[in-house]
């Protein structure tokens, strides 16, 4: 999936950004992926938000710091994805998305290129399906206004078939732990 990603991500870089939604089923091709679609960004010249959980993260850092140098590692931002999601003590989609927006417009200045990965994860989702939507709908814009590659990652098992749907709707790309189609 490695050269995929990359050629996604070209594809997308030529194109002014895109919008991608990640079905995931294999923890081990996720941490891959994330870290390729990481190094990737990077070694475009770009920042990267990885908005991700602490367990994943810590794999995923061992294997960026193996990748990349010093200066590189720098551009990449670990946030906690619960912290981020409920930086209101609850998911409202507004409050989210003006938090995304506040902590990438320091890349945004800096940088051409923003690249964030998303891990999403809910209690019980299905009392969020019409809030996820109207976030996943803004972030479309924002993604399209500022030339963004933004991805959201779900966890394919535990993702009902409404939000799923929803979610095609709302981007551009989809992926799965082995390939990739434009919506």
């Amino acid at each position: 999936m490695k050269e995929l990603l990359i050629d996604l991500i070209d594809d997308l870089r030529k194109s002014n950004g895109g919008h991608i939604l990640y079905h995931y089923d294999q923890l081990d091709c996720y941490i891959q992926n994330a870290v390729s679609y990481i190094t990737t960004g990077i070694r475009c010249g770009g920042h990267v938000l990885l908005v991700e959980n602490d367990r994943n993260y810590i794999l995923i850092n061992k294997e960026l710091t193996n990748l990349l140098g010093k200066e590189e590692l720098s551009r990449v931002h670990f946030m906690n994805n619960y912290d981020f999601y409920y930086s209101n003590g609850n998911f409202n989609p507004d409050t989210v998305f003006n938090f995304f927006i506040k902590h990438i417009q320091p890349y945004l200045d800096s940088s051409p290129l923003v690249f964030t990965w998303g891990q999403v994860e809910w209690g019980n989702v299905n009392e969020y399906i019409p809030l996820v939507e109207q976030y996943e709908k803004k972030l479309f814009k924002a993604v399209t206004e500022h030339g963004l590659i933004s991805l959201c990652a779900y966890n394919n098992s535990s993702t009902p078939m409404e939000l799923k749907n929803s979610l095609l709707r709302c981007h551009d790309v989809l992926i799965t732990d082995r390939e990739y189609k434009y919506l």
